[in-house]
Order: structure tokens, then C-alpha cells, then sequence
């Protein structure tokens, strides 16, 4: 798995997490990544993904980054079969990729792709949906926010990955020279997650940190401001 984020407690939880039966499509599709040097989700975020979907059972889930379909495979495992994905992509190469791991692992009937540049898209986006991942270009993160907080459903979940990007965010780890303006545009999404009165917000050190809000419902929104 390429890009680790390095600590004895991230490479303990990941050997408890091998001793899980191996899905073969998604080792094919990690083995994949790992040769091309291709970013997917890290096993324990992988994992806690796979859980928040099987705990909300989300009817319509939406994600920003498809990459080669690793997210969404785990997505659609873990939610109903009636589930359908509408996936965010720019390079058509990967797009191409994706369709055919999809394919194998069965699901390629219940994808809908949205290609092109993101920051085009997710203005326009429109329906409601019940679960949303996001794991694009993470300096749009903010500019994304309203506009996904706005499809997604009272009750609904929003899914952020790498929002604590190897720690720099935080202060765990010292900011590379050319990352300065990223790791400010991330403090700023987590601060704006946070004063959204619309929104439950946790956000936990898992993998490379990760955001979870739960889209309040009018009534519930108005006793938190």
C-alpha cells in the first residue's frame, strides 16, 4: 500500500486488519495500486469506511476521487444491494480502470461516473444523497463544502478522507516547504466543519485522518446554535 502513514500503532492495527479474509478483487486492486503508485484509502480507513456505510445503509452514495474504484467497491460491499454509486472523476484513464474492477466485483450496473474536473461538477450536482465520501483534490475541500452539504440528506453522512494530511495539520509532523498553503486550506475545511450548525462533526486520527459529520434536520440544527 503506497503513501503509509508511519507509527507503531497504525502498523499494529494494520496486521490485526490482515488476519480479515482477503476480498480477491480489492487485493487484486491494492496490488495494483501498490505497483503503480496510485493512492487508495489505508486499511484501517478502509476499514472504519466500510462500517459507517453498513451502519447508515445508504440507498444513494455520492464520492469525489473514483481513482481505479477502491472506495467504491468497499462502499458498495458494505451497502444495500439496491445501493447505487455516482462517482466524481477527472482522468479518463482511470475511469477506464475503475469500470473494469467494478465489473468483477459485480457492480457494474449500479455505478454512474461524473467525469470531469470536480470543481465543475460539485456545484452542479443536484438530487439528494445519503452518504458521502469525499476524497478529492484536498485544497478544494472547502470551496466543496456547501455545495455537498446541500445534496446531502437531513440524517445523512459526510465522509472526509486525509484531512489531517500526515499530520501536518495538526502539528504532529513539520509542514514541507511546498505544502504551506495546503495544510491551511485543510485547517480551514476542519474549522468550517466545525462551526456548521448544520452539521455533527467528529473528526478522528485514523489513517491519515478523517472527518465524519451527520447532517442535522432543522430542528435539531437550531437547539446547537
Amino acid at each position: 500500500m503506497p503513501f503509509k502513514t508511519p507509527g507503531k500503532t497504525s502498523e499494529y492495527i494494520r496486521g490485526l486488519l490482515e488476519l480479515r479474509p482477503a476480498d480477491e478483487v480489492e487485493r487484486k486492486m491494492a496490488e495494483y495500486a501498490d505497483d503503480n503508485m496510485i493512492a487508495v484509502l489505508l486499511p484501517e480507513t478502509a476499514a472504519f469506511l466500510r462500517q459507517a456505510v453498513m451502519l447508515k445503509k445508504p440507498s444513494r452514495i455520492l464520492e469525489i476521487g473514483t481513482a481505479i474504484g477502491y472506495s467504491g467497491i468497499i462502499m458498495l460491499r458494505a451497502a444495500p444491494p439496491s445501493a447505487r454509486l455516482y462517482t466524481v472523476e477527472s482522468d479518463e484513464g482511470r475511469i477506464s480502470l475503475a469500470k473494469v474492477f467494478f465489473a468483477d466485483a459485480g457492480f457494474g450496473g449500479r455505478v454512474v461516473f461524473y467525469a470531469g474536473d470536480s470543481t465543475e461538477i460539485v456545484p452542479n450536482l443536484k438530487g439528494g444523497f445519503d452518504f458521502v465520501f469525499l476524497d478529492g483534490p484536498k485544497a478544494q475541500y472547502c470551496e466543496y463544502l456547501p455545495f455537498l452539504s446541500r445534496v446531502l440528506k437531513p440524517g445523512g453522512v459526510l465522509f472526509c478522507d486525509n484531512v489531517l494530511y500526515e499530520g501536518m495539520v495538526s502539528g504532529e509532523r513539520e509542514i514541507k516547504n511546498h505544502k504551506g498553503g495546503l495544510v491551511k486550506k485543510l485547517d480551514l475545511f476542519l474549522h468550517k466543519l466545525m462551526n456548521d450548525v448544520t452539521l455533527d462533526t467528529s473528526i478522528l486520527p485514523v489513517g491519515d485522518g478523517v472527518s465524519l459529520s451527520i447532517k442535522l434536520g432543522r430542528k435539531n440544527s437550531e437547539m446547537i446554535k
